[in-house]
């Protein structure tokens, strides 16, 4: 049974990294250059594995002060966490109240910010994600195996001079077919795509509605199974495809590219935000606690073996042409049918990782706007808590928001994630091309702070370090600001740009 406990908590670390991202690193490696991206990431596990490391043990420590001296905080400490025992507060405090406790109400908005934009920002990446790969298994299709990534001019596929006519357009009626996909004509340049993206985002939009509409995240469970599937059977598949007639391409950057380093940095910062959900998870290992910095690290190397085989070989079987998702750039090298088969099984998982990354960016809003008396109808705790305050006092400690007596009706919530997937899905009209670089955004704006800032924040703000030790964390935060404004400039600078155009 022992084994078994450890291989659960074992898991529940595992899941907090790993997802799709296996997909873009091959792309992140474009950007940095082989060498360069190596050396980075194997700096930003060891950053990532000692943050985390650390946010544990000063969340202990926090726990600790409340149940004995709550005044040595020079924070805000909720009156949920003053009125229950320190066995009660160790189990139930968050990211958000340990960083309110420590840093007040800057540490409770810098903390809420970063939650909300990685998880609000990882769905709107759904929705390109989803829509960029029906939009490539279509034209995959049509052009009878090969995408736009794969071709400058469509070669007629005919015998004779006429056009060969497609699996997908065979039998159909021009006329209505042309205005399905927006007026798309085979015959033009190869920008030109057989369904237009925002139509394939219409079509996902009501999966997309659907799952943003449950209730609980115990009901969750079954999507999580589907997703974690469809990633491993991905992976495992992805492989397979590109061994077949592997060989290294020519057009390989090998030692660095400084000038994309900053899009890397954001992607792979991204990858690797799992911090926010490290206290919940190791607050659930009772019996195993002990044993948390060894299953962190042992997961930790487990995905990065994971992320860096993905990222080398698809780099190196693809060069400098590999897309902003790998899947993206298989087309033409084996059969089509595998292809599309393949990226439904990938939009499967990621459709299914959707309502646990949307609960969070949910759960942030509806608190703010309602209070915790959303919870009051409901069996279980909110998956996360920001610890906001509402008011303040002029002592060092304020009372939160306290549970009001009238329940909020569900068509209300129902109103409030109904527009939240609509502001999604808009960014998503105007992101397309732009997966990458918006996950490199994310990763800069709230992944660096929530793994490397705050936490060091947090950590020299309790006192009692040594000299070293602060130089050490100073170092971290200016490392985590330097790389979330170089992130943000230059992934909002190719967005604009693709935005405009070609000239």
């Amino acid at each position: 049974m022992r084994v078994v406990m450890i291989a659960q908590d074992f898991a529940n670390i595992f899941k907090a990294f790993i997802g799709t991202n296996y997909l873009t690193v091959s792309f992140a490696f474009k950007e940095s250059g082989l060498v360069l991206g190596l050396i980075s990431i194997a700096v930003i596990v060891v950053a990532t594995a000692h943050c985390c490391n650390m946010i544990i043990k000063c969340k202990r420590e926090v726990v600790e002060r409340i149940d004995n001296n709550p005044s040595s905080l020079t924070g805000y400490v909720s009156s949920r966490l003053r009125s229950i025992s320190e066995s009660e507060i160790e189990r139930t405090i968050s990211y958000g109240e340990v960083a309110s406790a420590v840093l007040g109400r800057l540490g409770c908005i810098l903390t809420t910010v970063s939650l909300f934009v990685t998880q609000f920002g990882f769905c709107v990446s759904y929705f390109i994600f989803i829509a960029d790969t029906l939009e490539e298994s279509i034209d995959m299709f049509v052009y009878n195996g090969t995408t736009k990534h794969d071709i400058v001019t469509p070669t007629p596929m005919v015998e004779g001079g006429g056009l060969q006519s497609s699996v997908l357009t065979d039998g159909l009626d021009r006329s209505w077919w042309q205005y399905l996909t927006m007026g798309s004509n085979l015959n033009k340049d190869a920008e030109k795509h057989v369904v237009d993206y925002h139509l394939l985002l219409l079509i996902s939009f009501p999966c997309f509605m659907a799952l943003a509409m449950v209730k609980r995240i115990r009901n969750m469970g079954p999507f999580s199974v589907f997703a974690n599937s469809a990633v491993l059977l991905g992976f495992i598949a992805i492989t397979f495809i590109i061994f077949i007639d592997f060989k290294i391409n020519n057009d390989v950057t090998w030692t660095a590219n400084f000038s994309g380093f900053p899009i890397f940095f954001g992607q792979v910062t991204s990858a690797y935000e799992g911090i926010g959900t490290i206290i919940p998870i190791e607050t659930s290992m009772e019996g195993n606690r002990s044993l948390y910095p060894a299953l962190l690290y042992g997961a930790l190397f487990l995905f990065t073996g994971i992320y860096c085989f993905m990222g080398v070989i698809g780099y190196l079987k693809y060069g400098n042409n590999v897309g902003q998702v790998l899947i993206w750039s298989l087309a033409g090298h084996t059969n089509p049918i595998v292809i599309l088969i393949l990226n439904a099984t990938i939009c499967i998982g990621v459709l299914f990782t959707y309502p646990l990354q949307n609960f969070v960016a949910v759960e942030i809003v509806e608190g703010l706007i309602f209070g915790s008396s959303i919870h009051e109808d409901e069996q279980a705790e909110p998956l996360l808590s920001s610890g906001i305050p509402i008011e303040s006092v002029q002592s060092e400690e304020v009372v939160t928001r306290q549970p009001t007596q009238k329940q909020v009706l569900f068509y209300k919530r129902i109103v409030v994630r109904v527009v939240i997937v609509v502001i999604q899905f808009g960014l998503a009209c105007f992101l397309k091309d732009s997966y990458a670089y918006f996950s490199a955004f994310v990763g800069a704006v709230g992944s660096t702070m929530l793994a490397y800032v705050i936490p060091c924040l947090i950590h020299i703000r309790l006192g009692g370090r040594s000299t070293l030790v602060i130089m050490k964390d100073v170092l971290l935060i200016s490392i985590g600001l330097v790389g979330m404004v170089t992130g943000v400039y230059f992934s909002v600078r190719q967005i604009i740009e693709n935005l405009q155009g070609p000239n």
